[in-house]
């Protein structure tokens, strides 16, 4: 099938102006989005050929944007093909492709409107009411998700991931340590022995966690803002699905919420005590400020402490500083000694989330 033919899935008339999109990761991630305009409408065709885009997965992403609407938040709308379906099998460009469409957004991204127009006093004017956002999909207990978001912990987020992306990053680390450097092999053990029974800790509490559906990828290219630079909506739900609360908090603190965090693209924080400190109390205040729109159980106040030992040692960001800077044995050590620390930090994650900011020595 063609754009033509991808085109009339929707109308029979071609629309006056097109432009696409390419997000696709590697030969097994295909993603296009095609921004298609009509005189009286706008759609954003969806072309994924991946096992994370399915029917059933569309439908549900339908209901979660149908959910976030009726919360109060503008989130733009799936909508049914001409043959009554929100998704359609095609073959496009000899792939196996599903194809779905959503509303063209009426509102403008963050990214859209630039770092100089969202930033206020150094921290994104949005950042709160973002916070909020993720206390209220949590708090609603979203129930019709029967699939793993894209940010999940202790499963696969689809069938061709070998584990989930904590441990994958853990395990690539870990081979670049063994080959490289004989030197640290005998340490490494240790930290990976801690980094094992900490993950089996929180498997056998990590399953009373209250879960919800979550968007699972709130960065400012996601965000809608409104006239007044108000956080309004999202949009992009295909790592939309099923997910602890608390892992989505720990996730998104961690990313999109710590923009006063100097020399973060570097990865500096392994280098620079002070800089992973500023990271850890950001990251703790914005736990706390969640606290006034969340309520958490005491099984999430269990959880964090392994939650946090799981998540901060072996995410993405040290196995990049890792990969950079492997030829300097200086800085592996520092990378090390941070995971090290991480690894046996004592944050008083109960007195945090029970309202009190202060909790970390």
């Amino acid at each position: 099938m063609d754009f033509a033919g991808i085109y009339s899935l929707y109308r029979d008339d071609p629309p006056y102006t097109w432009e696409y999109k390419d997000t696709s990761r590697g030969k097994d991630d295909f993603r296009r989005t095609v921004f298609a305009r009509w005189e009286d409408r706008g759609l954003a065709i969806k072309i994924a050929c991946n096992d994370f885009t399915t029917p059933h997965r569309v439908e549900i992403w339908r209901k979660t944007a149908a959910a976030y609407r009726a919360m109060g938040y503008y989130c733009p709308q799936i909508i049914d093909n001409r043959y009554g379906n929100a998704a359609e099998a095609v073959d496009y460009e000899g792939r196996p492709c599903i194809v779905y469409a959503e509303e063209l957004a009426q509102l403008q991204t963050a990214e859209q409107l630039g770092d100089s127009t969202i930033r206020q006093n150094g921290r994104y004017i949005y950042h709160d009411d973002a916070l909020r956002f993720l206390c209220e999909v949590g708090s609603a207990r979203l129930d019709f998700g029967d699939f793993p978001s894209g940010l999940c912990v202790l499963e696969r987020f689809c069938p061709s991931d070998p584990c989930d992306e904590i441990m994958e990053c853990a395990l690539e680390f870990k081979e670049i340590i063994e080959g490289r450097f004989p030197q640290y092999i005998e340490r490494f053990q240790r930290i990976w022995s801690r980094f094992l029974a900490n993950r089996g800790a929180l498997e056998r509490i990590y399953g009373r966690l209250p879960v919800s559906v979550f968007q699972a990828d709130l960065n400012p290219g996601n965000i809608l803002l409104d006239r007044n630079m108000r956080f309004a909506g999202v949009l992009d739900l295909n790592l939309t699905g099923r997910d602890t609360a608390l892992n989505v908090f720990f996730r998104e603190l961690w990313i999109n919420f710590d923009e006063d965090i100097p020399d973060k693209r570097e990865n500096n924080m392994y280098y620079v005590e002070e800089n992973s400190e500023k990271s850890l109390r950001s990251f703790l205040h914005n736990l706390s400020l969640m606290k006034n729109s969340y309520h958490f159980t005491q099984a999430e106040k269990e959880a964090a402490p392994l939650l946090y030992r799981y998540l901060r040692p072996f995410w993405w960001r040290p196995l990049h500083a890792l990969k950079r800077d492997q030829s300097d044995s200086e800085k592996v050590e520092q990378i090390l000694s941070w995971i090290e620390t991480e690894q046996s930090r004592s944050i008083d994650f109960e007195r945090i989330m029970a309202g009190n900011p202060c909790g970390t020595d």
